[in-house]
């Protein structure tokens, strides 16, 4: 099984580099980004992840941009992977995003680079971004052959609804081959088949293990309609975890989308059962108050 963990997106250098440091010290497989550029001043009823669709971060927190924080982590490490969970593709031009990412694969990590994507929740973002809000499903399979297209081929050429690319040339390519894994986000049927034609990984949040092995019929099926064999798709859940045995308050909504909470035995007990329905890899965030406490929950 493996774990990887979602940093704090908080404005502290020295405290960020501490986290990614500790957990590639740790052993931990990977370190992984969120996304968000603006949230609403008067909070949201769209987050699919609570009862009441609040989300569980106030407004004026500070999120440091995911492209720009992920090359700091790099620059601070050595072997840890690192990557988004999930990077909202509507939210930034497509060929500039895959450079980023290429960059960043080639450059700082040396083929280190997870590509984790979503489609997005939270209109009102997308209303200030520019982007409309109906079309973030085409758009976010349309970027993906952009990505593939521009990862993989010596001359890219694309012509989509959104997009068209012909006579370029993009460079430098990935490290890793044939492209830079592609993790993809989501829990509904859509995300599935997307899975099933792009991705190299099912990379879900806030649900529980049960709900992630119910689909997995429905998403091997679907992968082999796409002529791929279900083994080549590893299957992620994302979950908050909260350790009721350390003595640490629980954060905001630390109880919504799925958490595990429990002792640390309770915990492991969780994580065995997970590799037995067939999840493959882990990925965890702490609320907690700061990244002293997530360190310490780390540990």
């Amino acid at each position: 099984m493996k774990v990887a963990i979602s940093i704090p997106r908080l404005p502290d250098g020295p405290g960020l580099r501490a986290f990614v440091q500790r957990a590639e010290a740790l052993g931990f497989d990977a370190v992984l980004a969120g996304d968000h550029i603006v949230l609403p001043t008067g909070g949201t009823q769209q987050y699919p992840y609570t009862s009441d669709g609040s989300f569980s971060r106030p407004a004026d927190e500070p999120f440091l941009e995911t492209m720009t924080l992920l090359g700091y982590l790099a620059a601070c490490s050595e072997t840890v992977k690192l990557g988004s969970t999930v990077i909202i593709l509507p939210y930034r031009n497509p060929v500039v995003q895959a450079k980023m990412f290429a960059s960043l694969d080639v450059l700082l990590t040396n083929g280190r680079m997870i590509c984790g994507v979503g489609v997005g929740w939270l209109e009102k973002e997308f209303e200030i971004l520019g982007v409309p809000y109906a079309e973030r499903g085409p758009m976010t399979d349309e970027f993906l052959e952009i990505f593939i297209a521009l990862w993989t081929q010596p001359e890219p050429v694309f012509h989509g609804r959104f997009y068209d690319l012909e006579g370029i040339q993009f460079y430098p390519k990935p490290v890793q081959q044939p492209h830079i894994p592609i993790w993809v986000g989501g829990h509904t049927r859509r995300a599935l088949r997307r899975t099933a034609k792009y991705g190299d990984c099912w990379h879900t949040t806030r649900q529980t293990p049960d709900f992630v092995a119910r689909n997995l019929p429905y998403l091997h099926r679907q992968i082999e309609e796409a002529g791929r064999d279900p083994a080549s798709v590893s299957i992620s859940l994302k979950r908050s975890l909260h350790f009721t045995d350390m003595g640490l308050g629980e954060g905001e909504s630390v109880r919504s989308g799925g958490a595990i909470i429990g002792t640390a035995q309770e915990i492991i007990d969780d994580v065995h059962y997970c590799r037995e329905l067939g999840i493959d890899q882990l990925t965890y965030d702490f609320r907690v108050e700061g990244i002293d406490q997530s360190i310490q929950v780390m540990e």
